[in-house]
């Protein structure tokens, strides 16, 4: 478990991965890849798993409680942070915890992405995208899920995901720092050409959904056309065949910002200039983009601060995405 610190009143605190995969929501387990703190009370079975940046504690995904616990769970929550003089962000949160908040004391609410996901025992190859992963069968792209431990093939998966790393360039962001081999609850699916590994494709499980969440996704910048789709597409295969009703894509961000509340009205336009800039710069969309062509259902998911938003707040964020220029 990647965490530098555990604030909790239990004796005995529950695993991070395993509060995630049992009450956590797909964006929660962007806290396994982070060093993240856990802030847990004995009255209430759950958590809410944080990032402590500067004097900001920034939580990633919803508290991982039952509904009827979350005003209990967050109350005590705030009053530790403000003990400790730390300022509460909420980032990917969904709509019904964003508007409940907004509503119990939060400042300022902004819909900053949306959460994508499918079922895969209704989804269906179209005509283009069944073409794409023809071709790429064609040219010898095949995927196979890694199931016994084979330390060679663990070698060459991880040298796989090293080199993309490395060979990223430009402006970007990403949450999280890739790991194939945090837990043993995950499932590791890679497209292998020939004998080498070509992409790579990670899940986390969800039993809260209960489902399936795409963690990590990358194709090596030589592989064949269609490997991305080949490697998605069988992947979903698999999940039909184990009647699996849910997958969670990620999360993508649109062209412009969603509702927004809390903010002036020249606040809001400069939100929504800054927005625009970036989305630009970071290419926004293209996750969304790319991730259309599965003709995916969507639910917005939203940033949230307790207090008035301020310097303090977006610096904690742009710590918490790793942005690189």
């Amino acid at each position: 478990m990647h965490t530098s610190d555990i604030m909790t009143e239990l004796t005995e605190a529950e695993p991070l991965d395993s509060l995630i995969r049992r009450l956590g929501s797909p964006e929660s387990t962007i806290l396994i890849y982070s060093a993240s703190c856990v802030f847990q009370i004995p009255q209430v079975d759950g958590a809410i798993g944080y990032q402590k940046i500067g004097n900001c504690a920034v939580v990633i995904g919803d508290p991982m409680c039952q509904p009827e616990n979350i005003a209990e769970l967050t109350g005590a929550f705030h009053r530790y942070c403000q003990e400790c003089n730390l300022k509460v962000v909420y980032f990917l949160v969904h709509e019904d915890f964003a508007h409940w908040s907004i509503n119990n004391g939060c400042h300022t609410l902004i819909q900053v992405g949306e959460e994508l996901s499918i079922n895969p025992m209704t989804f269906h190859k179209r005509h283009k995208l069944q073409g794409k992963v023809n071709h790429a069968s064609r040219h010898g792209v095949v995927v196979k899920e890694y199931k016994n431990h084979d330390p060679a093939l663990e070698s060459q998966i991880k040298s796989t995901a090293e080199a993309w790393v490395k060979g990223r360039h430009g402006p970007q962001i990403h949450l999280g720092h890739i790991d194939f081999f945090s837990d043993a609850d995950h499932r590791i699916f890679y497209a292998q050409e020939n004998d080498r590994i070509v992409g790579l494709l990670l899940l986390s499980p969800l039993d809260s959904i209960p489902g399936w969440v795409v963690c990590f996704h990358l194709v090596v910048l030589d592989a064949p056309t269609g490997t991305t789709e080949c490697l998605m597409c069988s992947t979903f295969d698999i999940l039909a065949s184990e009647n699996s009703h849910y997958l969670c894509l990620g999360i993508a961000c649109g062209s412009k910002l969603g509702e927004v509340r809390g903010l002036s009205l020249i606040s809001k336009l400069l939100a929504g200039f800054i927005f625009k800039v970036a989305g630009s710069i970071f290419r926004l969309n293209a996750r969304a983009v790319y991730l259309s062509k599965y003709h995916p259902q969507s639910a917005p998911t939203f940033l949230v601060s307790r207090d008035k938003l301020s310097l303090t707040e977006l610096f904690a964020l742009k710590k918490l995405l790793n942005v690189k220029l």
